[in-house]
């Protein structure tokens, strides 16, 4: 990872704001995701709410119905009534019942009694009910009777539906002699669950289809109560029939959504008859716009963050990467200066190592005519023959400087290069250097290598490493040696390789070797520029690269260990 960052600014700007967008991704999916636990928790507490209201309503209803219709019951005897099978009295007993739940606002829609056998003794319902008595049933079985308690349910003998209460009718022994079923208007409900949600729509699912107002009966109730009790009920089943198709009953809410409108539908509430079957659903629905527009108001602010805060660390990465390459000039500016003072040294110590013997053969050339002319022995002949011996050392020692010179002058364009002459050239002029050092130098290097660089790039990286195996040589007892080899490899690619017989670079250094600054030698020995220019050099061939190892090798018969200094870069035609 440090390495890939290191390749360039570029990756480092893209690994920052891939890192921030990450997090900023990370953050707000866990805002949104607490705020869509709270949107879920929300709406069970609201089904919740729902479920509560329509029991302890219909628990009420049902506690209301049978305190006022016990008490009629036991006040007009309606189980002697019901024993005795007189109808007619029964009748008349009844009747003002059924009248006087209009004027409670409570819209009766049918009462029903039977007699101990399920037999139906009397009955009221609307003149605007459509029905048979003879189809009329029980709501529910003897078996009930035992229990001596009332019961209540959804059933569906009159209407498509309605909620139905049973109570029993007992005689003076307490003895259930007969029941009465008291039906309401599903509205009711509907009514009154607008008191605990005002914004809420309602309705009943019931066989495949929703429980509407469209039959036309009206219970016998106060006009203007019955009227808002059906204009509110037919409003909301209209609702309801845009999206009922869409609606899962098998989950208990529903995410639903109808122009730019945001609906939960509750489908939790289930609707059952006396006996404890499921005739039904109640499906509520509230608008949940307000709060998801709240919830994405939340991720807009998490967006304008995320910009702000992108474009803030924009300015900072322009800024700071502008005086970080303000920074990596100036350093590189002295880095090449010190390397070219460094060069020059060296350049300076070789030539003077190299200037010594010709120097020394001209001084000889120099007393000899000296000795020949004091002994009268001076002729033309000898004279001219040392003065070409002379000049023979003056071109020699004019010879190295231009090489020399011509070392440190790279060119400025790049130019196809010999492998083969450059490695040469570069042994000719460290040679002196070399046997002084008693190393021996094994090139096997001898077939034309041709590759994409600038003037003297390949000399200069062959004195380099030459120079730099002989600081390690040098502390070598025994034979000294130095192989050069060449390989080609697949893709057209070179492997040149610089191999001593030097006991090898430590392991710790080894991946470091080609940094600034970094030598195997003492402080006072070493620059650590060398390997460094090697470096610098490779990169300017075609597909460079350089690299170090330790490795053993066998030459003249002996087995040797020591550093390699391994060179690959793009070989290319001569015509190319």
């Amino acid at each position: 990872m440090k390495r890939f960052l290191e390749a360039s600014k570029n990756r480092i700007v893209i690994v920052t704001y891939v890192l921030l967008f990450c997090m900023f991704c990370f953050f707000s999916l866990m805002d949104l995701h607490k705020r869509t636990s709270d949107y879920a928790y929300f709406a069970n507490k609201i089904n919740s709410f729902i479920k509560n209201a329509h029991d302890s309503e219909s628990e009420y209803l049902c506690s209301r119905l049978v305190s006022y219709v016990s008490t009629i019951a036991k006040e007009k005897r309606f189980a002697e009534l019901l024993q005795t099978g007189n109808e007619e009295s029964l009748q008349k007993v009844a009747e003002p019942v059924f009248q006087d739940f209009g004027k409670r606002y409570v819209p009766v829609i049918s009462v029903l009694i039977y007699d101990g056998n399920g037999k139906l003794r009397f009955h009221m319902t609307p003149p605007s009910v459509l029905h048979d008595p003879a189809q009329f049933k029980p709501s529910v079985g003897k078996e009930v009777f035992a229990t001596k308690k009332y019961s209540y349910g959804y059933e569906s003998n009159i209407v498509p539906l309605y909620f139905c209460t049973v109570l029993p009718v007992r005689d003076a022994q307490g003895n259930v002699v007969g029941t009465i079923e008291i039906g309401v208007d599903v509205s009711f409900f509907h009514y009154n669950l607008k008191w605990f949600f005002s914004d809420v729509r309602t309705a009943i699912f019931s066989r495949g289809k929703l429980i509407d107002s469209s039959s036309g009966f009206r219970p016998n109730s106060a006009e203007f109560v019955y009227d808002y009790y059906r204009r509110l009920k037919a409003n909301d089943a209209e609702f309801f029939n845009q999206f009922k198709d869409r609606i899962d009953f098998r989950r208990s809410r529903n995410d639903i959504q109808i122009g730019d409108r945001y609906y939960l539908v509750s489908t939790s509430q289930v609707l059952r008859n006396n006996a404890g079957r499921e005739v039904g659903k109640y499906l509520v629905a509230y608008d949940m716009t307000e709060l998801r527009l709240r919830h994405w108001g939340y991720f807009y602010v998490w967006l304008l963050f995320f910009a702000i805060t992108a474009c803030v660390m924009l300015c900072i990465n322009m800024v700071g990467f502008r005086k970080y390459e303000r920074i990596i000039t100036e350093q590189g500016n002295m880095l090449a200066q010190r390397s070219k003072q460094c060069a020059l040294g060296e350049m300076l110590g070789h030539i003077g190592h190299q200037w010594r013997q010709p120097l020394y053969n001209l001084s000889l050339i120099v007393q000899n005519i000296g000795l020949q002319n004091q002994f009268g022995k001076l002729d033309d002949t000898l004279l001219n023959n040392q003065i070409t011996q002379a000049n023979q050392n003056i071109q020699y020692m004019s010879n190295i400087i231009d090489d020399w010179r011509s070392l440190l002058m790279s060119g400025s364009s790049r130019t196809m290069i010999d492998l083969q002459a450059s490695v040469e050239r570069a042994i000719s002029m460290v040679a002196p250097v070399m046997e002084q050092s008693r190393i021996t130098i094994d090139n096997r290097i001898t077939a034309p290598v041709h590759a994409m660089g600038f003037v003297n790039d390949l000399v200069q990286l062959t004195i380099n490493v030459l120079l730099n195996a002989r600081d390690q040589l040098s502390l070598v007892a025994g034979d000294r040696f130095i192989l050069l080899s060449c390989s080609e490899e697949a893709g057209g690619l070179v492997t040149v390789t610089f191999q001593d017989n030097g006991g090898g670079i430590p392991e710790h250094l080894l991946k470091r070797i080609f940094e600034p600054y970094v030598t195997t030698k003492d402080k006072g020995d070493g620059t650590g520029l060398g390997l460094y220019l090697c470096h610098q050099i490779v990169s300017n061939l075609d597909k460079g690269k350089v690299w170090a190892e330790n490795r053993s090798f066998e030459l003249q018969g002996k087995d040797l260990h020591g550093a390699c200094i391994c060179v690959q870069f793009a070989r290319i035609t001569e015509g190319g």
